[in-house]
């Protein structure tokens, strides 16, 4: 027995220190060619390994290499790592190179000088290719010129082009030129494509290359779909073509890669997405790997197939196998085995690069991550398991899908490492045991990602999938260098980033830097724009602290001006008192200018409430309009599309005290005639900086939007018309005439009365002076909210001697509080005034303002005796309120005079309200009841009062007893009562019905002739002794 050559591999992974050997052995004792044998032995380092073989039966010399080298390589790509030198005596293996490479190299020998099976060469060139190994450029070339380019493998352009570099282009060339697969030609062009082509690609269609040469995704989309209806068969080339096109164009490819998620995985568009996806593996075109790999994970399996037959659930049909097309012509695509595939191996493709540590996976991973969206998530599905424990006992398990379960390859870029996740076996899927931790490092291949803190930064700051997310941040904060090195802008990155794990890694590195020295300008900017409210709170404390700061530092002011925060915007104003020097204020305009000029026709909610802030930020800086900024620099701004923007423009001219006359007659028309508001408010205060010339010229509009239906615009152009009014006192007679017949109309909304009333207090105080009595009075007491408001304005200026006592005393009601003040404050004046019409001055009592009937019970009560005549007195009782008629109760009790109580008898004996009926009993005397007239409107009171259930005691017992001796005293009386007493007698309480009873038997008594209900009856007579039985 002879050793030819021995190989020893090593593998330390986690817990695993294993040892693996292969030994390629000549039997010499044996004749003939096969004679050679390949053995193994493996186990833990430093106990008894265990003994295997390779070959069953001796194998030839050429068999026993390829069987060793085949070992070796799998074990390799295993992770295992040789810890020898090549060994023995053979020829071809003492001039081979050292390592995998080597092994590689010699096997790739091998196929070019035997005749290997395709399955075999293929996965050796597919091998060689991925470990990009350039010393086979030469044999790989030498072996596409044996092979020809008619039957080159779709694997040797593989190879050529990831391993072979420019050397390989001639190769490839005639490939791409006399290739019989189309799938290899087209490989074999993309690997080309970084260079022009002579002419223009066939394959893209006129309308699909505009919208790619524009970069237009909508577009792009649009006429891919026009192509898929109108020429279906075109649409698997057009997508190969784009992606060849993009390789050297990177504004389409960044459109492309957009596109593609939107495009559906199925017929025609299926096969251009698999051979796109096939190609950006292997030129590591990272975007659009990504853009493809995620149109397969997330796509949903078109059909089922069976042994005989395919289930197409979108369609509800099933179809015989046999009648399936294939290729270009294909209605049905994506089998569910098909989209297990490619979902197996776009993991696959990751894994392979990671193993090897190929930097390109990093890049690939990081770009598939962030293409991940939050509607991609789904919520943790949890249940639980029965499962067998150490010992042999069972128990229950808890386990859930979570968020990331479903997306087998996130899941393993993630959690591939986390104790408590793992693939769930026959299923691409993770499942939980336990909830991952986010702060450890789970994921696969940590150390490559800890190579690329830039690709870890990116992960961090422009996902919203948190635990993407956290990758980037872990790998961040595991790196003190990497953080260090992080500039103020990359730190402004993660204080805006949308996850809040991310922000917090950007504010305590940017906290640590602002504790350790002085305050970099940039890096407060950074923390002003940062979504973390102490990250702006603490940037705002250090700026207050530093009287050099912020406008002298163009970063930080424009920060500070363009923050939607309503403390920043709140500090800028306190800190606009340290003035912006002149050139700070220069460079200030021209970056605010040229930030307003990149915003899109429509700002989204974010740059809205950001140019806001500029625009309020603006007018507290520079108060004076002396702002240092060309005019010129700004006009661009007055055409933008979004009127927002044209405001800000409008604003900025404004401030820079430009006046409107520089502005171009048309511009000026189509800026003043705007449909958007905030756009015609700007441009009404530019005009304000007109002469009165260009005023005068533009009333009609001024005028018109003075009182439109735009709150905002009547408050912009009060001004305006103020000065216009000022010009033409005949035009302000006018005006206030139109604007106070507005007045007594409904207002179009809740501003609008005050408006009016300011634009005409401000702009026409000598028309309103004018006004009369009785116009103000009208105005005071219209129903329109307009018309009381002016009305109260006026008549609040004007004597109370202009009106008589009973309007006054009505204004007591009026809804603004500065009239009813003035009314009181009349009441006070002149009390002998208000005491002499009585009558009318009580009417104030009527309010509906509690301040008013307060006022006016303690006014009435200092008033004399004298002042209350019968008929003021009959105005407070005829009221139905119940605090009116208390203090009507009041009055009466304390102020009525004898002669008079009839009078006021006879009113309240009318009276609605029962909280009169006990003063009404306490009145009634013989005196006051002496007519029939007033004796027969007592009746319908005494119904009412005696018909009421369980309330009113004390008035109706006083109502019975003086009824009861109307009827006994009198016999006509009398005859009235009975119908009321007869009714009492059977309704109400046992009480009133014993009483009623009573009143008709003492009735029946005084008057014998009268016709009562009642029927005397005699008193049994009772004998001594038992009754008889009948009687019992």
């Amino acid at each position: 027995m002879r050793l030819v050559r021995k190989a020893a591999l090593h593998l330390r992974e986690g817990t695993s220190d294993k040892v693996y050997e292969v030994e390629l052995v000549e039997n010499d004792a044996v004749e003939g060619p096969a004679r050679f044998l390949v053995n193994t032995r493996h186990g833990r380092r430093g106990a008894s390994l265990r003994e295997g073989t390779k070959t069953a039966q001796a194998v030839s010399a050429e068999a026993a290499q390829k069987i060793f080298d085949s070992v070796v390589v799998s074990k390799l790509n295993g992770g295992y790592r040789r810890t020898d030198l090549p060994a023995g005596d053979l020829p071809p293996a003492a001039a081979m190179p050292e390592g995998r490479d080597g092994v590689l190299l010699a096997r790739l020998a091998a196929c070019r000088r035997e005749r290997w099976s395709e399955r075999d060469r293929a996965r050796l060139l597919w091998r060689i290719g991925q470990l990009r190994i350039a010393a086979a450029t030469p044999a790989l070339i030498a072996l596409a010129a044996e092979l020809g380019p008619a039957q080159a493998p779709y694997t040797l352009v593989w190879a050529l082009a990831r391993a072979g570099g420019e050397a390989a282009r001639p190769a490839l060339n005639d490939i791409a030129a006399g290739s019989d697969s189309v799938a290899t030609r087209d490989l074999a062009r993309f690997a080309l494509a970084t260079e022009a082509p002579a002419q223009a690609d066939a394959d893209l269609p006129d309308a699909v290359a505009r919208a790619a040469g524009a970069g237009d995704v909508d577009g792009l989309c649009d006429a891919l779909d026009a192509l898929a209806f109108s020429k279906p068969a075109r649409v698997g080339p057009a997508l190969v073509a784009l992606g060849r096109r993009a390789r050297r164009e990177p504004g389409l490819h960044a459109a492309l890669c957009a596109a593609i998620p939107r495009l559906p995985a199925r017929p025609p568009y299926l096969i251009g997405l698999r051979r796109l996806f096939k190609q950006a593996e292997m030129a590591d075109d990272s975007g659009l790997f990504a853009a493809t790999a995620y149109r397969f994970e997330t796509a949903e399996p078109m059909y089922w197939r069976g042994p005989n037959h395919v289930y197409v659930p979108e369609r509800r049909q099933s179809l015989p196998r046999d009648s399936l097309r294939y290729g270009s012509d294909a209605s049905l695509g994506l089998s569910t085995a098909t989209h297990d595939y490619l979902r197996r191996r776009i993991w696959r493709a990751l894994r392979k690069r990671g193993e090897v540590g190929d930097p390109a996976f990093a890049a690939m991973a990081a770009d598939y991550l962030l293409s991940l969206r939050p509607e991609d998530l789904k919520p943790r599905q949890a249940w639980t398991s029965w499962v067998r424990r150490p010992g042999q006992a069972w128990g229950r398990e808890r386990r859930a899908y979570g968020p990331l379960g479903h997306h087998w390859t996130a899941s393993q870029l993630l959690y591939r490492n986390a104790p408590g996740a793992s693939p769930r076996p026959k299923s691409l899927r993770f499942v939980e045991t336990a909830e991952p931790d986010p702060e450890s490092r789970d994921e696969a291949f940590p150390d490559l990602w800890s190579a690329r803190p830039d690709l870890a930064l990116r992960l961090a700051v422009e996902t919203e999938i948190a635990p993407v997310a956290m990758l980037g941040v872990r790998v961040l904060r595991a790196d003190a260098s990497a953080r260090e090195a992080l500039t103020p802008a990359e730190l402004g990155r993660l204080l805006a980033a949308p996850v809040t794990s991310a922000q917090r890694l950007g504010f305590d590195t940017a906290r640590d830097r602002l504790a350790r020295g002085a305050a970099a300008p940039d890096l407060l900017a950074a923390l002003i724009a940062a979504r973390l409210p102490e990250a702006r709170d603490l940037a705002l404390q250090r700026i207050e602290t530093d009287p050099t700061l912020p406008w002298s530092h163009e970063s930080l002011a424009f920060a500070l001006l363009t923050s939607p925060e309503p403390g920043v915007a709140a500090a800028v104003v306190r800190l606009a008192d340290r003035g912006v020097p002149t050139a700070a204020a220069t460079a200030l305009g021209a970056r605010l200018t040229a930030w307003l000029a990149t915003m899109p026709p429509v700002p989204d909610a974010t740059a809205q409430a950001a140019i806001g802030a500029v625009r309020a930020g603006l007018a507290a800086l520079r108060p004076a309009h002396d702002w240092p900024l060309a005019p010129d620099s700004v006009m661009p701004l007055l055409r933008h599309p979004a009127p927002e923007v044209v405001a800000a423009g409008l604003d900025l001219l404004t401030r820079s005290g430009t006046e409107a006359d520089r502005l171009p007659p048309d511009l000026w028309d189509a800026l003043i005639g705007s449909d958007s508001e905030t756009v015609q408010a700007a441009a009404l205060r530019l005009l304000a900086r007109s002469d009165d010339a260009r005023l005068a010229a533009q009333a009609a509009r001024v005028l018109a939007v003075a009182s439109g239906p735009s709150p905002a615009l009547r408050v912009a152009a009060r001004p305006l018309v103020v000065r216009l009014a000022s010009l033409d006192p005949a035009l302000a007679e006018r005006l206030a005439r139109d604007l106070i017949d507005t007045l007594f109309r409904t207002a179009p909304d809740e501003a609008y009365p005050g408006d009016i009333v300011a634009l005409l207090t401000e702009a026409m105080p000598g028309p309103l002076a004018a006004l009369d009595p009785g116009t103000v009075w009208r105005l005071a007491q219209g129903r329109a909210k307009g018309a009381q408001l002016l009305g109260g304005s006026v008549l609040v200026e004007r004597p109370p001697g202009l009106f008589s006592v009973r309007q006054i005393a009505r204004l007591g009601g009026h809804p603004h509080v500065a009239v009813r003040r003035w009314a009181m404050a009349a009441y006070e004046a002149e009390p002998a005034r208000f005491q002499a019409q009585a009558e009318d001055a009580v009417l104030l009592i009527e309010s509906d303002w509690p301040d008013v009937t307060a006022f006016a019970r303690a006014h009435f009560e200092t008033w004399p005796e004298a002042a209350w005549t019968p008929a003021a007195l009959a105005i407070v009782t005829d009221s139905v309120r119940p605090e009116v008629l208390a203090f009507a109760r009041t009055l009466l009790r304390s102020r009525l005079r004898p002669g008079d109580a009839e009078a006021q008898l006879l009113r309240l004996l009318e009276h609605p309200s029962p909280s009169m009926h006990l003063l009404v009993t306490e009145m009634l005397t013989e005196a006051a009841i002496a007519s029939e007239a007033a004796f027969a409107r007592l009746i319908p009171l005494a119904r009412i009062v005696m018909l009421q259930v369980l309330k009113g005691r004390v008035a109706k017992d006083r109502m019975a007893a003086f009824l009861r001796a109307q009827a006994v005293g009198h016999r006509e009386r009398a005859e009235r009562l009975l119908p009321l007493f007869s009714d009492l007698s059977l309704s109400g309480t046992a009480r009133d019905r014993a009483a009623a009873i009573l009143a008709l038997r003492d009735i029946a008594d005084a008057h014998p002739g009268l016709d009562t209900p009642l029927a005397r009856r005699p008193p049994e007579q009772r004998v001594d002794g038992a009754r008889p039985e009948a009687a019992r």
